[in-house]
């Protein structure tokens, strides 16, 4: 797979006046291209967005498998420290993996008050039982079969790798777990968005998810995508239900701090 312009990081800062902060984080094995109409959308209607690229994503597998899952969470926890410098309480959303990364941000007792709203779009909390035993295997094989473009619509390519390695998915293993098992850590306003059919991650996932935070979840239900709901059919729906919970969450104050 050849890696465009679209999937590099990208931001926006041109508003003089910005409605607000929003983190966005992308997903496993993927790129910051399956967001980058969430985030101009968000963009368009005033925010302030930061959509960064992930370590060891969109170059090669092989960057990939060095990476540990504290290394895709570090840099966005940064952002987010970042925002919130800027404008108070921020919003972040995922998917996937994202998703997965945003729940571990509304843990995190570093941004305890500098984070007023999450949006999880497909977060990941469970993987295979054969997962289990991914860093054992990997020296064996290296990789599997890529889990990229699992979109209903018709014509439209994620931009990710076209092979997993497996020494990655024994780390996005560990961030799952480490992650279901705080959930009731999480205690800001979450906007849960699950396909009904998902060949990627499990709909029970997001069930896992409502059932295990302790802040109040609106539930929305994505019934013409597959898991790149972003990308997919249900875009529109999702991206308007995304504003209307923010502008709920974090009302409009003038910009900045």
């Amino acid at each position: 797979m050849a890696f465009s312009e679209l999937s590099r990081p990208w931001r926006t800062r041109g508003h003089s006046n910005p409605r607000g902060g929003l983190l966005l984080c992308h997903g496993f094995t993927g790129s910051p291209q399956s967001l980058r109409s969430w985030a101009q959308d968000h963009a368009a209607r005033g925010w302030e967005v930061e959509l960064p690229l992930l370590a060891g994503h969109a170059t090669t597998w092989q960057d990939l498998a060095a990476q540990r899952w504290q290394d895709w969470y570090r840099p966005v926890r940064d952002a987010a420290l970042e925002l919130s410098e800027r404008h108070g309480p921020i919003a972040v959303g995922g998917l996937s993996m994202g998703g997965t990364l945003a729940l571990t941000l509304g843990q995190d007792p570093m941004l305890r008050g500098r984070l007023a709203a999450l949006v999880a779009v497909n977060p990941g909390m469970t993987l295979p039982v054969v997962a289990g035993a991914a860093g054992l295997l990997a020296p064996l094989v290296p990789t599997i079969a890529g889990i990229g473009s699992d979109v209903a619509r018709e014509g439209v390519v994620e931009e990710a790798y076209e092979r997993t390695p497996l020494r990655a998915v024994a780390q996005l293993r560990r961030l799952f777990s480490r992650t279901r098992h705080r959930l009731a850590d999480v205690q800001v306003p979450l906007l849960l968005a699950t396909s009904r059919t998902d060949h990627t991650v499990p709909p029970h996932d997001s069930d896992l998810v409502a059932a295990g935070v302790a802040g109040p979840v609106q539930r929305l239900s994505l019934s013409r995508s597959y898991h790149l709901a972003p990308m997919d059919h249900d875009a529109p729906q999702l991206f308007e239900a995304s504003a209307r919970f923010l502008d709920r969450r974090l009302p409009a104050t003038g910009g900045g701090r």
